[in-house]
């Protein structure tokens, strides 16, 4: 009768043989010349009758003998035959050779013997690998770190029989998701890597030396496997340890020893010839400005991304590589890798292997086979715009005096003139003020003792600035920071809209000395912020939630009555908050206008690019971590955001968001009901700036996250999206959730959004242009 049980004491039994000789990678020779290896291959067969023999030997022969003459095989059977009585002579066929035990497939191969072996298996390399280079080959040692693309590449060494010893390191056993990659089968699932292709190679060429480190590379082994038994000749790198990849490299430097390694993506390739040039810089100077003193003792990804991404050159990645680089850890656990390109990978070092070793190919670099380039469709696209930064423009001085005299905005007889020194520190205070994506989109103007306000449309009007919404607030901004400035320096500000005016004119602010004001127009709320217009700026950092008290937070609306506020501090509504925010920032990338804003018009992604525009906002001021930002720049090759879209990924963008938001204590919004008035944009504006210099006061960080709401403006009031239906419906189930969490009223709009939260401010601050770029005098 069947039983469970019995069934499952006989397969653990099984098992736990197996496992007992789940390392055995080395085979058994018997030549049965010698008496003591007949007796033995005769005691091994009656204990294993079940061995599963392979007798091809006469078959062997006629290869050998063609391979010596290769007329032979154009002279009849007889010829043959009578060639190959020759070779054996008077000795028992059983005995010519060797035979070859597999213990690991029970399997027992008659053979030729390693001579006449090699001169068979090498025969089909003549002449594009010489009898020389063969044996010149045969004396070379090799070692192989990592198993992956390296099982491809030592099986390929193997099969063209490219060295005399191999050493191969890896520390992991096989799992089911190597099989993408790794040639082997399923009864192989947990066995050691080193061991498997150990095998296979002697299943291809038993007399081949194969060293096995089944612990991988270590600290403590690395010596010995560059040196012990004589130094490599070359090493092949394809291990996953960046700490590894450089410590072994500069070992190798210092031993002399050339190093090859393929990165199986573009068909990437570098070579670092140790042995030609022994002051070479490891990796190419690559990681020369990191401190490679550190890299053992990095522990989380974030801390090795700088390492890692110097290694793989994150920038020079396959669109498809840089879109799955920003799905780690959301849609994937690791690099994604193909059979197809390991193979390749490993055919082409293999070929550059024998090179090297022959000393055909002397060249250092890194070089790319990447087969997408050199073989593709013809594109009649037009080209991905790659440099389109905005183009600053000041404004015209004869445009700026006519827009001034049609407004004929009124001037106070109580106005005074200001100094140059107030005048500049005025202004310079007013260029401090946020704008979106940092356009600064202001233009200062100073006649007649009255400081005119314009907009700046050279600088204005991105995909989500629209209808000029983000300026008109931003200069509200900057009118807020002047008139705090004044009220510091003992005046009073007094602000008239240019209304009806087709001018970029927008205001007229005039100064009073605090004294003899008769002004009504100036601020109901502080105005001795100015000591914090320096210190207040985005953070975008992501820090140890803490709670705000709902005192606080009424204190706070109760102080800006006319700036509606609303607040959200309920986690699970803060988390749904991340995800709308999160899909809106992907639409954004998806949307050909506004990912070109987003990259070239507001990104700056260096230095350099920084101090030429005096504007955009830095990569470098974003408060990312290493991580996030390598991500940033992934985003900067179209088609890999293509592709994100193309596979509805996105998740890993998705999880900044979600970061962001649910470090905030509270999420704030603003809401309107005449969302396109502008004295209404600048009034709020001019709030929101307050809000912002109280809350630094009072040492909360702020950051906006106003990019959902201006898709819904463009979707719902401007009604210029170009989305598909389907992404229409999401924005409007979107919409309706952002809503209810706010519980907006009819007709109230949704104007700006942020998040409050504590942490230190941020190190690196966005620059400002130079004031006679956004400043011009007219009559005194």
């Amino acid at each position: 009768m069947f039983s469970s049980s019995n069934l499952g004491k006989s397969l653990t039994k099984l098992i736990e043989n197996k496992s007992l000789d789940s390392h055995t990678n080395k085979p058994h020779f018997f030549r049965l010349i010698d008496p003591a290896d007949a007796v033995a291959l005769e005691k091994l067969i009656e204990e294993n009758p079940s061995v599963q023999v392979t007798d091809a030997i006469e078959a062997e022969i006629e290869e050998l003998l063609k391979c010596m003459n290769p007329l032979l095989g154009m002279m009849g059977p007889e010829a043959m035959h009578a060639a190959k009585m020759q070779k054996i002579g008077d000795s028992d066929l059983m005995q010519y050779g060797v035979w070859v035990y597999y213990p690991w497939s029970n399997k027992l191969v008659h053979l030729l013997d390693e001579v006449e072996f090699a001169i068979v298996r090498t025969n089909r390399n003549k002449h594009k690998i010489t009898v020389a280079e063969q044996e010149l080959l045969s004396k070379k040692k090799i070692g192989v770190m990592g198993l992956s693309v390296g099982q491809s590449v030592s099986l390929t060494l193997a099969m063209e029989r490219g060295f005399g010893e191999l050493r191969i390191a890896d520390f992991d056993s096989l799992d089911l998701s190597n099989l993408n990659r790794i040639r082997t089968g399923v009864h192989n699932l947990g066995v050691a890597k080193t061991t498997l292709v150990a095998r296979e190679i002697a299943e291809i060429d038993p007399f081949l030396k194969v060293v096995c480190y089944p612990k991988g590379i270590t600290a403590e082994n690395i010596n010995d496997f560059l040196t012990e038994g004589g130094h490599l000749d070359l090493l092949i790198d394809e291990c996953d340890s960046f700490d590894i990849k450089i410590n072994a490299r500069k070992i190798a430097k210092s031993l002399g020893i050339p190093v090859l390694m393929e990165g199986s993506d573009r068909g990437t390739i570098d070579i670092e010839r140790f042995d030609l040039e022994p002051e070479r810089p490891v990796l190419h100077g690559m990681i020369d400005h990191l401190d490679m003193e550190k890299i053992s003792t990095l522990k989380t990804l974030d801390e090795k991304i700088p390492y890692i991404t110097a290694v793989t050159g994150a920038e020079t990645l396959s669109p498809r590589m840089k879109g799955s680089a920003m799905e780690i850890m959301a849609t994937i656990s690791t690099w994604p890798q193909l059979a197809s390109a390991v193979t390749f990978g490993g055919g082409v070092t293999a070929d550059l292997s024998r090179k090297i070793l022959l000393n055909l190919l002397k060249v250092s670099g890194r070089f790319f086979i990447d087969l997408d380039e050199l073989i593709k469709d013809t594109d009649n696209t037009p080209p991905h715009m790659e440099d389109v930064n905005s183009t600053f423009e000041s404004l015209n001085l004869k445009d700026i005096t006519q827009a001034i005299q049609l407004a004929k905005l009124p001037s106070h007889s109580e106005n005074i003139g200001l100094s140059e020194a107030q005048l500049n520190q005025i202004i310079e205070a007013g260029s401090k003020a946020p704008s979106g994506g940092n356009n600064q989109p202001w233009h200062f103007h100073y006649e007649n003792n009255g400081l005119y306000v314009f907009l700046n449309k050279s600088v204005a009007g991105a995909f989500l600035d629209p209808d000029y919404q983000s300026s008109y607030l931003s200069i509200g901004a900057a009118i807020e920071n002047i008139k705090q400035k004044a009220y510091e320096l003992g005046f009073l500000t007094d602000v008239q809209y240019a209304l009806n005016n087709q001018s970029n004119l927008l205001a007229l602010l005039q100064f009073e000395e605090k004294a003899t004001s008769i002004s009504t127009t100036t601020s109901s709320w502080d105005l001795n912020l100015a000591q914090f217009i320096d210190q207040r700026h985005t953070n975008r950092k992501i820090a140890p939630r803490k709670e705000i008290s709902l005192d606080t937070l009424t204190a706070l609306s109760d102080a800006y009555p006319n700036l509606n506020l609303k607040w959200v501090q309920d986690p699970e509504q803060i988390k749904i908050l991340s995800g709308i925010s999160g899909q809106a920032d992907l639409f954004r990338l998806y949307i050909p206008e506004a990912y070109k804003d987003f990259i070239h018009k507001e990104m700056r992604w260096t230095p350099e690019e920084v101090l030429e525009t005096e504007d955009g906002i830095g990569v470098h001021t974003l408060d990312l971590s290493n991580n996030d930002l390598i991500g940033m720049r992934l985003m900067k090759d179209r088609r890999a955001i293509d592709f994100l879209r193309q596979i509805k990924g996105g998740n890993g963008l998705k999880r900044l968001a979600f970061q962001q938001f649910m470090s905030a204590s509270a999420i704030g919004l603003i809401t309107v009901n005449n969302i396109q008035d502008i004295p209404t944009l600048l009034d709020t504006g001019q709030g929101i700036e307050n809000l912002w210099l109280k809350l630094t006061s009072m040492n909360y960080q702020f950051h906006p996250l106003n990019v959902p709401l201006l898709f819904f403006y463009k979707h719902n009031v401007e009604k210029k999206l170009v989305l598909p239906e389907e992404n229409k419906a999401i924005l409007n189930h979107l919409e309706n959730t952002f809503n209810s969490i706010f519980k907006l009223e009819n007709g109230e709009k949704a104007l700006f959004m942020f998040r409050i939260f504590e942490a230190s401010p941020s190190p690196e601050r966005t620059i400002r242009k130079q004031q006679t770029k956004i400043h011009s005098r007219g009559r005194a």
